[in-house]
């Protein structure tokens, strides 16, 4: 890490983490929960911001490799700093801190806490915060905020930070761009947030749910998940998942008023199709378990919603669904919704340009002196992206599998072991037969711990920083 850039600019990650703990100091003092786990954290990433800011710099254009390097080094010093307050609280040790904490940013939502009902409103507010800052990325949050580099070498940053295969300008400028994703990104905060308060759910509540909804998050208030809440309620956070699985782009492009690219969007229509496939084939199946279409109905919606858009909120015990449902799960956990959203896992996108190379390399096959162009929304895909995508492909299959080797370290069975390592790898949370990870070792919770970063980031920015450090 030659250039100087990197550490001025994680000091500027650390000054505004450190400004953003004000919101829960601000809900601890209200609910008169205590400060101290909150101010620590506060104080020694605002030193070490300042110091780190005040390096002096030649050079202030930021490249694609600074990008990557950025954006790993800051998700995990935020983790290693935020997992304080748990365990100041003294709630946990440090290491599950630092899971539930990596759970919480990455939006993954499994936690290691068996009774969350037990925790302060101040934590409980902080896990949901943690998410909703997550959701759309800590770098992007920070871009927002504060200036970068002139020349607009960002776009590397936000590259390297929003999933999916590559991240365009709504509009010429790279800051206001990622400031247009944040109006979007609020706005249906805001207005779950509303529709669920007049629901009678009240506004603590509404938040929490909101914030953990919308940022694909899933952590709950309640041990049970949201399984409380009023059908209607239940109905709200399906439907803000299922948004929240939608690239923002297409939020744009409604203010816009283009309905045109909005219809061609390819990506989009197999979003959809896949979820109202996906939700009835549990319907059919679930029905054959409680003879309740009103059950049935709500549960193979919400819990395709959420497991689709890696959100992993719960509403019943999916551990009575038959194996057929459980298998699907495992696949949408995996596949994901839609790139420039918030979601985890593969992406949709990734999946399409995946199916179009398999069939470009066939119809090779069967017709070799002909020439195959493969276009993604209309777009001609080049060959660098499609080497990349199956280079990612490849590394996503055998991270999973050397994760689920070490997990598998612990003696728990083999169905347990996939549904951690999918449930967290895939930056989903949901499992059948794991209500928290307490139960793991510490091995597993770290390693564990890894995944969800290499999920959440997608690979690349975790693998580039380890290749820099080895030099």
């Amino acid at each position: 890490m030659k250039n100087k850039i990197i550490y001025k600019y994680l000091g500027k990650v650390l000054i505004v983490y450190s400004l953003m703990m004000i919101v829960p100091i601000v809900i601890a003092l209200y609910y008169k929960n205590s400060i101290i786990e909150f101010i620590i954290p506060l104080i020694i990433s605002l030193i070490m911001g300042i110091l780190l800011n005040r390096i002096k710099t030649d050079n202030n254009n930021i490249y694609a490799k600074d990008g990557f390097i950025i954006v790993s080094l800051s998700w995990i010093i935020i983790s290693i700093i935020g997992a304080l307050p748990f365990f100041i609280s003294k709630n946990t040790t440090y290491v599950n801190s630092l899971f539930e904490t990596i759970s919480a940013i990455t939006t993954t939502g499994s936690t290691i806490f068996d009774n969350v009902e037990a925790l302060p409103k101040s934590l409980l507010f902080y896990r949901s915060y943690l998410q909703l800052i997550g959701g759309m990325g800590v770098i992007t949050f920070v871009m927002a905020i504060i200036p970068l580099s002139r020349n607009d070498k960002s776009l590397h940053l936000l590259n390297a930070e929003m999933p999916g295969n590559s991240v365009g300008k709504l509009v010429p400028s790279t800051k206001k761009t990622v400031i247009y994703l944040y109006l979007i990104y609020f706005i249906l905060l805001a207005s779950e947030i509303l529709f669920l308060v007049v629901d009678n759910n009240g506004l603590f509540k509404s938040t929490l749910i909101s914030m953990s909804t919308v940022s694909t998050g899933g952590f709950s208030y309640l041990n049970s998940s949201l399984s409380t809440l009023s059908l209607k309620s239940k109905f709200i956070v399906a439907l803000y998942m299922f948004l929240s699985g939608i690239n923002f782009n297409i939020y744009f492009l409604i203010v816009m008023r283009k309905f045109k690219n909005i219809v061609k969007s390819e990506e989009l229509k197999a979003y959809i199709l896949i979820f109202v496939l996906s939700s009835l084939f549990v319907f059919i199946k679930t029905y054959d378990i409680y003879k309740d279409i009103s059950v049935s109905l709500s549960g193979s919606i919400f819990h395709t919603a959420s497991i689709m858009t890696s959100t992993g909120f719960s509403i019943g015990n999916i551990n009575l669904y038959p194996s057929s449902c459980k298998i699907l799960f495992l696949i949408l956990m995996l596949i994901s919704a839609c790139a420039g959203s918030t979601c985890g896992g593969f992406k949709i996108s990734r999946l399409l340009l995946s199916l179009k190379t398999i069939r470009r390399d066939i119809l090779k096959v069967i017709h070799p002196n002909s020439v195959h162009i493969i276009k993604l929304e209309g777009k001609r895909v080049d060959d660098d992206l499609i080497n990349s995508n199956s280079t990612f492909l490849s590394l996503y299959v055998i991270l999973i599998v050397i994760i689920m080797f070490i997990v598998s370290f612990d003696g728990f069975s083999l169905d347990t072991n996939i549904n951690a390592v999918f449930s967290t790898f895939a930056n989903t949370g949901l499992c059948f037969d794991i209500s928290n990870f307490s139960m793991f070792s510490s091995l597993s919770k770290i390693v564990l711990s890894l995944g969800m970063l290499l999920g959440r980031l997608e690979i690349f920015p975790i693998v580039v920083l380890f290749s820099d450090l080895k030099k």
